[in-house]
């Protein structure tokens, strides 16, 4: 049986991917803010047996040390990590307050970091692993206001390529995903980028959250043996229309 850490858990892909690795087969932990727990009772109850939450602050380097010391206290090691967590605050660049740069920095980059740091470490000189960052479109494409989320993302994107080269020799696979607007997303279903990115895809829709999570899932199974380095962008086709 595989053990897979998925940090953002309980957000509407982090929970698509929790989902779609206990139908797998997997053992998840399932990180996330404590207050969160309440949103996933029903995923615990129905794996009690594969599924343990686990407490987790992002910005919170403490916090982040303390979950992976319960994870390694389990005493199975890690064989993958995927990291859906993720904060968004919109504004005008010159009105982005030090505050919310701060806040999306500390949650997407660098809580990110540490995260994968620390899961890692469970990896090496073990059975090798895979890492699986979950970003966003707006780390290649992006809209206006968007400024501190798209530099936040583009800086996962090039972690992954860093990692990919830096982990390889010891076994371990690392990849992004970088999907546009999802259903369940942490984007507002009314909102006007939305509906832009929807106008210009050619299938016409969003994603939905199981849309990511499947490729999610695969890369960082075993049947991923030879995919590294690699940015998935699921837009529906978005990213290469002229339309």
């Amino acid at each position: 049986m595989r053990t897979t850490a998925v940090l953002g858990g309980a957000g509407g892909i982090g929970r698509a991917i929790v989902e779609a690795l206990l139908k797998t087969g997997n053992f998840v932990f399932l990180l996330d803010l404590e207050e969160a727990e309440g949103r996933v009772t029903d995923l615990l109850e129905r794996w009690p047996e594969r599924c343990r939450f686990v407490a987790c602050d992002m910005a919170d380097a403490g916090s982040i040390a303390r979950a992976f010391a319960r994870i390694e206290a389990y005493g199975e090691g890690l064989d993958a990590c995927i990291n859906a967590a993720g904060l968004i605050r919109r504004g005008r660049f010159v009105d982005v307050s030090p505050a919310d740069l701060e806040a999306v920095m500390a949650v997407n980059v660098t809580g990110a970091y540490r995260a994968l740091q620390a899961a890692t470490r469970l990896m090496i000189d073990e059975r090798g692993g895979r890492l699986v960052i979950v970003a966003s479109a707006h780390g290649l494409r992006t809209t206006a206001e968007r400024s501190a989320y798209a530099m936040s993302k583009g800086a996962m994107l090039a972690l992954a390529r860093a990692l990919a080269v830096e982990l390889g020799p010891q076994g371990i696979l690392v990849n992004a995903v970088a999907p546009g607007p999802v259903s369940a997303g942490m984007q507002d279903a009314r909102s006007e980028s939305r509906r832009l990115w929807a106008a210009a895809t050619p299938l016409g829709r969003v994603a939905e959250a199981v849309e990511v999570a499947r490729t999610a899932v695969f890369l960082a199974s075993a049947e991923n043996t030879f995919i590294t380095g690699e940015t998935v962008v699921i837009d529906g086709g978005a990213s290469i229309s002229m339309g």
